[in-house]
């Protein structure tokens, strides 16, 4: 009888033990998640000079240069701008595929601005691979096709996120 209480204790203190190392797992996970995302986003997203070559890849390379060649084959400084924001999305989305962060997170925060700047830097991605031949931006086009398959509100609305008049306000 002694032996049996003596074992039940330890299996409970093993299960308990189990329990708390789950939950101290789960937890530092959210942490590293945010820290990762909080990194990349005031580091290189919030960064001014990424803000400036972002707004050129958005507004401006289109116009300026066609995707022909790719992206390594656009002039000073067009190359090194589009590269700055195709490869600071491209490491997001490692980040998202790889598990190392919630994609609630990272969808519900980048969603607008993957898709508008995939569909922009496609045509010189497609370039890029065909010059290379060899893929280019995977991850990127990836999150970029998470994105495009949950509408953002969905996303936002899923972490359990309200808002007053909506999320997509009518002009």
């Amino acid at each position: 009888m002694y032996n049996a209480a003596t074992l039940a204790v330890s299996l409970i203190a093993l299960a308990l033990s189990g329990f708390a190392t789950v939950r101290q797992t789960r937890h530092a996970r959210s942490t590293s998640d945010m820290t990762l995302v909080l990194e990349v986003a005031l580091r290189n997203i919030r960064d001014k000079e990424f803000q400036n070559d972002q707004r050129y890849v958005l507004t401006e390379l289109v116009r300026d240069h066609p995707p022909n060649g790719g992206m390594d084959a656009l002039p000073e400084p067009a190359r090194s701008m589009t590269r700055n924001v195709a490869f600071t999305y491209e490491y997001i989305s490692i980040l998202y595929a790889l598990g190392m962060v919630d994609s609630r997170i990272a969808l519900g925060i980048f969603h607008f601005r993957v898709s508008q700047v995939w569909e922009t830097l496609e045509p010189y991605i497609r370039a890029e691979r065909v010059a290379r031949r060899a893929p280019c931006c995977p991850f990127f086009e990836n999150l970029y096709l998470h994105a495009r398959a949950r509408p953002a509100e969905q996303i936002l609305r899923a972490i359990g996120l309200r808002s007053v008049r909506g999320y997509v306000l009518e002009p």
